[in-house]
């Protein structure tokens, strides 16, 4: 095992989570039923019912922040984890780990918040359990882990294995609004101009292209961003990717700020963006589809999947270049989501 010592870079979704679970987990789990090419396993259960079943950790820095807090992320993000499989919400499990010295006030805050944000979405929250932990030095904080299960409501899974060459690339939004929301709140950046996190349910944009064939793969852009999510999508499937600067829909507040602070969009964490790879001749009409609703009002189509085995990420840039698009090496920005 050449992985020593688990570092936070462990943790970025980028090239170190996959050498993580290449070494550590897949070995052990992938015989006895892991499903480890989507954000969420689809469990047939008979009478044409397939279950989507998911799992996901939150931890953020600051716990709240513009456009939302730990509460709704934990909602939102396991509704979202659910919706890209082409499944709907239904039920929630949570479990929150707690620092000894946290304040009762801001927990019941956060808890108040899963209640709306799942009131809002239609989901039910149906057990949970509590742990509470000494801080050991560190400031009191909180952890959510919720699992969530819902019903495959498309014709067909959205999921890896029916991605093809040829597949057009569909972006939801514009990207980068997360990272800077809870990067402000952080550091106190952008007082006098708060960015607005994107933090929603996927799910009021997605279940209206439930009935249209040729939808073959869907994600959410969180961990890692658009770069990474893409570089996991080449690793998955074996097959490069084209995509095209200037059709990747960026804000001008977020361009700028990425500018003055050296950052690179495409690598920031989302929260209520999706990545779609759709069969070419449905590309128009589900582009269409998407920008009908609130949320896929700024829906592009910036890229495709292309026959060359490498599976590597090139960006065509705007000034006529071409470069590489790898997946982050180590954690860009630690707790964010």
């Amino acid at each position: 095992m050449n992985i020593e010592f688990v570092q936070l870079a462990h943790g970025s979704g980028g090239s170190a989570t996959t050498r993580l679970l290449e070494e550590v987990f897949l070995p052990r789990f992938l015989d006895i039923g892991l499903q480890s090419e989507n954000d969420a396993a689809l469990l047939p259960i008979g009478n044409d019912i397939t279950l989507a079943f998911t799992i996901d950790g939150f931890v953020v820095d600051p716990p709240f922040f513009p456009g939302g807090d730990l509460g709704s992320l934990s909602v939102n993000g396991t509704i979202n984890d659910l919706a890209v499989m082409g499944a709907k919400p239904l039920y929630l499990a949570c479990g929150f780990v707690i620092s000894a010295g946290v304040k009762s006030a801001i927990l019941a805050q956060i808890a108040t918040s899963m209640q709306k944000t799942a009131m809002a979405s239609g989901v039910q929250i149906v057990a949970g359990d509590t742990k509470v932990v000494e801080s050991r030095g560190a400031a009191p904080q909180i952890q959510i882990t919720t699992s969530g299960i819902g019903i495959i409501e498309a014709k067909e899974p959205w999921h890896t294995p029916r991605v093809r060459p040829n597949d057009q690339l569909i972006l939801s939004g514009t990207i980068g609004e997360h990272t800077l929301a809870v990067l402000g709140a952080r550091h106190n950046w952008f007082q006098h101009d708060p960015i607005t996190s994107d933090c929603t349910s996927l799910y009021p944009m997605l279940a209206p292209l439930h009935s249209i064939q040729g939808i073959h793969w869907v994600r959410d852009v969180t961990r890692g961003g658009l770069g990474g999510v893409c570089s996991e999508l080449a690793h998955a499937t074996g097959y490069g990717i084209e995509l095209y600067e200037e059709e990747i829909p960026i804000s001008s507040r977020v361009r700028g700020w990425c500018e003055v602070l050296g950052y690179d969009p495409l690598y920031l964490a989302n929260e209520g963006k999706a990545l779609l790879a759709v069969d070419r001749a449905v590309a128009p009409h589900i582009l269409g589809e998407l920008q009908k609703t609130a949320l896929g009002e700024h829906a592009s189509l910036i890229g495709e999947i292309n026959s060359n085995k490498q599976p590597v990420v090139v960006l065509n840039t705007s000034i006529g270049g071409r470069r590489l698009v790898p997946a982050p090496p180590g954690e860009l920005f630690p707790r964010v989501c």
